[in-house]
């Protein structure tokens, strides 16, 4: 089935082809790192679809693909480790080079080519996402999960029941069953929170710790 003339003409642009490419990996990754959103995904598929098919229009050199399906690799390496290093500049290298590649096919001097400032604005876009939006989402997933009870840790409260041990304190904004870790402590007293045992919080004045036991003689 050929496609319609106004499309074929919009696909043989190798601007709009680099775009529909970059938005295909981006769109693919972005579902990848956050599951269950769907829209990324679907973009960035429906953008490689159409970017394959302006590949088959024009003169490419699939040595730019690989290099810049190199850069993706580089940043995603350097994504999962700290700071901007020797990766992210190689992927940088990479990803230029590739771009600039991407349209020129060996032994050939005049060809279309991707815009300079294109490259230069898309290799700043696509560095930020890998380097800052993915980063950040991989620094999310290693966060430990905190919720429920356990979110309560190191939180203070007020003492709404006398602890003597045992009584009941708020934490923000519930009540809960509380064992006074050290000592009586009395309502309206601050307290927080170090420990948690099923339902029960167990609690001590902020400024207040276990004194250590005597030795037996």
């Amino acid at each position: 089935m050929s496609l319609p003339e106004p499309m074929i003409a919009a696909l043989s642009d190798p601007n709009i082809a680099y775009i529909l490419f970059l938005i295909g990996i981006v769109g693919l990754l972005a579902e990848v790192y956050h599951p269950g959103v769907f829209v990324p995904g679907i973009i960035g598929a429906l953008a490689l679809i159409l970017a394959l098919v302006a590949f088959t229009l024009l003169p490419v050199n699939w040595l730019g693909v690989l290099l810049m399906l190199l850069a993706v690799g580089l940043f995603l390496a350097e994504a999962h480790t700290p700071g901007v290093g020797l990766l992210g500049l190689l992927g940088v290298l990479a990803f230029v080079t590739g771009s600039l590649l991407l349209f020129v096919p060996f032994g050939v001097a005049t060809t279309p080519r991707v815009s300079l400032w294109l490259v230069t604005l898309s290799t700043l876009g696509v560095t930020a996402f890998f380097l800052l939006l993915i980063r950040a989402s991989l620094r999310t997933r290693r966060m430990p999960v905190s919720t429920g009870s356990e979110s309560l840790l190191g939180k203070e409260g007020v003492v709404i029941a006398d602890l003597a041990p045992r009584g009941t304190v708020r934490v923000e904004g519930e009540d809960w069953s509380a064992i006074a870790e050290v000592g009586p402590i009395k309502s309206g007293e601050i307290v927080e929170v170090i420990g948690v045992e099923g339902v029960t919080l167990r609690v001590h004045r902020p400024y207040e710790w276990r004194l250590p036991e005597a030795p037996s003689a």
